[in-house]
């Protein structure tokens, strides 16, 4: 969203705050929320779509059902001899199955099948909302068909989820813990993302609170709930990876170090120069990865 029009959008929100607290929550978190079209945009994206289309067609595709419509699970076979292993690929927000066949390919080298999981809103799934609790109900619909994983793999907003999906406590979610789990340039609370968005927008104190409350009513959580840095934590019998660019200008490297910061059983390795998309499908990610996950 351009710099004035999120100005514009956000004083509006401000507005509507006067009127009604709850009324201004709901926008902002619909627009937080909502995922606009899953068709490729920009110059880069069509290049990506065209160039996995083979991969795509000769995927197995499942249409999974989760409460809020159905999400789109694509298995691929191993390329060469099968190791026995099914990894799970989760991607980020705006990205979809297709953008990622670079690391997709790269693990499937490896001997393993892949599941690449396009989350609601997203790729050949249905909807134009995403949310924590869609993300994470459309992983677990995943793991019911094709699991279970020997190792979860997840970019930004799908490493988020990943995290919470393996971590989360046994009373908010069926727990799925993959052998190992990879997170790539992944947030690390829910909390920093909405101070980065409310500030983006100008959000007033208020909105920010009714914004709070939206989340609240959602997800039957408060937003400091969802931290997996935290969740990670408690985890430590989960061997974790987590890839980083110094250069991210979409994730500060803040959330690598606070993810890093959870144990042992979590090695961060700083992969600069690769920014946020560039890491997905880089040589050196698929080398980090599959070291890991020998």
């Amino acid at each position: 969203m351009a710099s004035y029009l999120r100005k514009v959008t956000g004083q509006a929100i401000n507005l509507a705050g006067v009127v009604s607290m709850r009324l201004a929550g709901r926008l902002a978190f619909r627009l937080f929320a909502s995922t606009g079209s899953s068709e490729p945009r920009t110059g880069k994206e069509r290049a990506l779509f065209a160039t996995a289309r083979a991969a795509m067609a000769g995927a197995e595709t499942a249409m999974l059902s989760i409460p809020s419509g159905t999400v789109a699970a694509h298995r691929f076979a191993p390329i060469g001899d099968t190791n026995g292993r099914t990894h799970l690929v989760v991607h980020g927000w705006g990205s979809r199955v297709d953008y990622m066949q670079g690391l997709i390919e790269g693990l499937r080298r490896t001997g393993a099948h892949v599941v690449g999981l396009d989350l609601p809103g997203h790729g050949g799934s249905t909807g134009r909302i995403l949310t924590v609790p869609s993300a994470v109900e459309a992983i677990d619909a995943a793991w019911r068909q094709f699991g279970p994983f020997d190792a979860v793999v997840g970019h930004s907003f799908g490493g988020f989820v990943a995290a919470l999906s393996a971590a989360g406590p046994e009373d908010w979610i069926g727990r799925h813990g993959p052998r190992r789990l990879v997170l790539i340039a992944s947030p690390v609370a829910a909390e920093h993302v909405f101070s980065q968005y409310s500030g983006h927008m100008g959000f007033s104190r208020r909105v920010k609170r009714a914004l709070g409350d939206e989340v609240l009513r959602i997800a039957g959580r408060s937003v400091d709930f969802f931290c997996a840095g935290r969740m990670l934590a408690a985890r430590r019998d989960l061997p974790v990876l987590v890839l980083h660019a110094e250069d991210d200008k979409e994730v500060p490297a803040r959330a690598a170090r606070l993810y890093a910061a959870a144990g042992p059983h979590v090695r961060l390795e700083w992969l600069n120069g690769l920014g946020h998309r560039r890491i997905v499908n880089s040589p050196r990610t698929i080398d980090a990865i599959t070291k890991f996950l020998v």
